[in-house]
């Protein structure tokens, strides 16, 4: 990961390279080279004008992946229900199958699972009117010990009360994939 401003400066250098080898090359009347000095300093352009246009704070592959081509967030079909917890209330967004695609990893120790890539929840949350979360979580069954916990993950820092995601398996029958997803999303009040 690199900070977009430290990256502008160092395609801007490069850039100005650029122009200077075409300058060279035209006083030299070296036509030969001059199709790739240009290709060079196009591509290096196009590079310059996209950090100068670009909303990202740090450059990583991934993010610059998911800036220039954005992922459609399909229509998930949902319904929202008011509940209560130990006295709390809570509202219950359920999502019927095939719900939005979690993206998980292996935890530490290799037992449990955890969130580490946020913005696909984030897309789902803003997708049904949310805030986003800061930070991945692990499963909760890594903090309780408990088998019952297996398959939730749970935000209590959430800025709406404590976050809970309950993930399931989803069955894509028009491309056959089974995958993990959000099959719930729990918003406990405080």
């Amino acid at each position: 990961m690199i900070a977009t401003e430290t990256a502008k400066t160092i395609v801007l250098i490069l850039f100005a390279l650029a122009i200077l080898w075409i300058v060279i090359i035209i006083i030299k009347n070296d036509m030969e080279t001059i199709v790739r000095a240009i290709l060079v300093g196009a591509v290096l352009g196009l590079c310059l004008y996209y950090l100068n246009t670009t909303k990202l704070e740090t450059l990583s592959f991934a993010a610059i992946k998911r800036d220039l081509f954005p992922v459609q967030t399909r229509a998930y079909v949902y319904k929202v229900q008011e509940a209560k917890y130990a006295g709390r209330r809570a509202t219950e967004y359920f999502f019927e199958d095939p719900g939005p695609p979690l993206s998980l990893a292996m935890a530490e120790g290799g037992k449990y699972l955890e969130i580490r890539d946020v913005e696909p929840i984030n897309a789902l949350l803003e997708y049904i009117g949310l805030p986003p979360v800061d930070e991945g979580v692990p499963e909760l069954a890594a903090i309780t010990g408990s088998s019952i916990d297996a398959e939730r993950f749970r935000w209590d820092d959430y800025e709406k009360g404590v976050l809970v995601i309950t993930r399931g398996i989803c069955r894509d029958m028009a491309s056959a994939k089974t995958f993990p997803c959000v099959s719930q999303i729990t918003i406990i009040s405080r």
